[in-house]
């Protein structure tokens, strides 16, 4: 059994508008993280600071444990609750997330951490962790380490890349971040190729 834990955090300002919260279609940008991650996940929780923002989802929402608006808090947040000997980590801001790529990286996965890496850039946020990285990770944080990346270089991990991505999601639309409005034209342009029609709107 996995668990899925789906970090909300961020505060939305390249964006200029709240990011996970705008609709595309029917759906919310995080509902289609939720739908992709329901998918292959029998529980799903939202890890967040503003447990209200969400709550309409019905969706459990967990709250950060520490402060620090951070990937890494949110990864301790989750490590912490979960009962499970692993989690799926997502960001919340990637809406062609696609359930077979999910289930490629349990597939792969190898302990103590599997991740994607496109362009050479490690993908954090679309990855598999191990339970036993808890101690580790609260160590990290309290030396006053928040990065992620720095995480990652002191520890063993699997990375999965492009070419393995591809199986499942040839133009590799995944792990296409909503950040900006430029993002959410790109991700109109994916989701209506995807469709066959103009089914999607920025209204």
């Amino acid at each position: 059994m996995m668990e899925c834990y789906i970090l909300a955090g961020g505060q939305s300002k390249r964006f200029g508008e709240d990011k996970l919260l705008f609709k595309i279609g029917s759906l919310k940008v995080i509902e289609y993280v939720l739908k992709a991650a329901s998918e292959v996940c029998p529980s799903v929780y939202i890890v967040t600071k503003n447990r209200r923002k969400f709550e309409d989802l019905k969706v459990p929402v967990i709250e950060d444990l520490l402060p620090d608006q951070t990937p890494l808090v949110g990864l301790y947040t989750a490590l912490k609750h979960t009962q499970e000997d692993k989690i799926l980590l997502l960001g919340a801001d990637i809406p062609l997330i696609k359930p077979e790529v999910l289930q490629l990286l349990f597939e792969k996965f190898e302990e103590p951490i599997t991740l994607f890496s496109i362009n050479g850039k490690l993908q954090p946020l679309v990855g598999i962790y191990s339970k036993a990285l808890y101690p580790i990770v609260e160590e990290h944080l309290k030396i006053g380490k928040r990065s992620f990346l720095s995480l990652l270089r002191s520890l063993r991990y699997k990375v999965l890349k492009e070419n393995t991505l591809r199986e499942v999601d040839p133009e590799l639309c995944s792990l296409i971040n909503m950040n900006t409005k430029e993002d959410l034209r790109l991700i109109l342009k994916k989701m209506e190729e995807m469709h066959g029609s103009k089914t999607y709107s920025e209204d």
